[in-house]
């Protein structure tokens, strides 16, 4: 007897959660352009999230487990039962934690198929300069991990052996991967990719009242997790430096929450740029804020192929990056947007001056940047890559 339904395969993606976030938000976008012919579920390792409710409306069931701890010997246990007793065809498991329980258990349950993605630079760099050091104490406290350094990497490696395929969010990932030790043969790079209508038409209208600044005043943004890899700290010593910034002449909109929410608060008022920076929290009309800004900034420290970036750029928003991950495979500096270097607030400072006194140049960037998603980062060309992944594991043929 198939160990899975040969009529209606189940491939199952496992996720740690479902918060507005980069790799959750692409796995949403890859349901809504899902393969008819399969059924799917959504397993959350950890907890679910703000994200329920879509996958509820796109006809995704969202299945939570709830990890008991660190170490959840009993969740592998009841993930196997899961999967079982469901008869699933395919597990694709999404982040470090899905990652672990969801690959071991699917291998103990049988199931014929097991595919990972990698959404970020496997590696990241260390925090040991002294650029770094100034919030190493708050983070040393955010990040206790049973799996970091040397012991993750082993188990990334090891599971990768049992894994059908582990794609890499861009070839930079994919190359990463393969430098820490993930044989070849089992790599493939699929390039995120977003739904560009949601990013046609979409007007800004009101963004500036609402947080109540001026109409004309010049408005920043970043967008994503209150996290070290997103660098915060990198971009507001960049508007420290920047007279108009702390005069409140500048605004920059930060929007996302995360484990370092607190301590950037706490930055903000240190450092005097309160009259600039604006915390939105969590929000679900991000196209709309994106809209109005003048300059995107992202100051990351690491990164995969950020699914942030690319929304902007289809916004047509000049866009400032750090040379980091797949990022220079998206932003060619001069061309389609700006690059500096990671951690380097003169530098990053220098650059958004630079914007913000050329209007001509913002729109430059912002056209070239818009042209460069819609020839290269369509979600419909991602999803197709996944979709025909599954169907030749499955042992159907490819779909046009």
């Amino acid at each position: 007897m198939p160990r899975f339904d040969t009529d209606s395969p189940l491939v199952v993606h496992m996720i740690d959660e479902l918060p507005r976030d980069g790799a959750e938000m692409l796995l949403l976008d890859l349901m809504r352009h899902r393969e008819p012919g399969l059924r799917y579920a959504v397993v959350c390792i950890i907890r679910g999230g703000p994200l329920e409710e879509e996958f509820a409306r796109i006809g995704i069931p969202v299945i939570i487990f709830g990890r008991r701890g660190k170490l959840d010997v009993s969740l592998v246990l009841r993930l196997t039962s899961w999967l079982r007793r469901n008869r699933a065809a395919i597990v694709h498991t999404h982040l470090f934690t899905a990652d672990t329980y969801g690959r071991l258990a699917a291998k103990l349950a049988g199931v014929p198929a097991v595919f990972s993605t990698v959404h970020t630079m496997p590696s990241p760099p260390r925090a040991g300069s002294a650029k770094l050091a100034s919030l190493s104490a708050v983070f040393s406290n955010l990040h206790n991990n049973p799996w970091k350094g040397g012991f993750r990497k082993a188990i990334d490696r090891l599971f990768a052996r049992l894994s059908t395929r582990v794609i890499g969010c861009s070839e930079e990932v994919t190359q990463a991967l393969m430098r820490d030790g993930i044989p070849a043969e089992r790599l493939i790079a699929i390039p995120n990719g977003i739904d560009l209508r949601k990013f046609t038409q979409v007007s800004g209208e009101g963004v500036r009242a609402e947080f109540g600044l001026p109409a004309d005043r010049p408005l920043l943004g970043v967008v994503g997790r209150l996290h070290p890899a997103k660098d915060h700290e990198n971009l507001f010593r960049a508007l420290a430096a920047m007279p108009q910034a702390r005069a409140g002449e500048v605004s920059c909109l930060v929007v996302g929450t995360g484990e370092l929410q607190d301590a950037l608060h706490a930055m903000v008022r240190q450092m005097g740029l309160e009259p600039c920076v604006v915390f939105t929290g969590m929000r679900t009309d991000v196209p709309r804020l994106v809209a109005a800004l003048d300059v995107f900034v992202m100051p990351s420290r690491w990164e995969g192929l950020p699914i942030a970036l690319l929304e902007a750029m289809a916004s047509a928003k000049p866009v400032i990056c750090t040379r980091v991950g797949g990022i220079p495979d998206v932003v060619r500096d001069g061309d389609n947007g700006l690059l500096v270097d990671a951690s380097d607030p003169a530098q990053l400072q220098q650059r958004i001056a630079q914007l913000l006194d050329s209007p001509d140049e913002r729109t430059r960037l912002g056209l070239r940047a818009r042209d460069t998603v819609i020839e290269r980062f369509d979600v419909t060309r991602t999803a197709a890559a996944y979709n025909n992944l599954h169907r030749q594991a499955l042992g159907l043929a490819p779909a046009a």
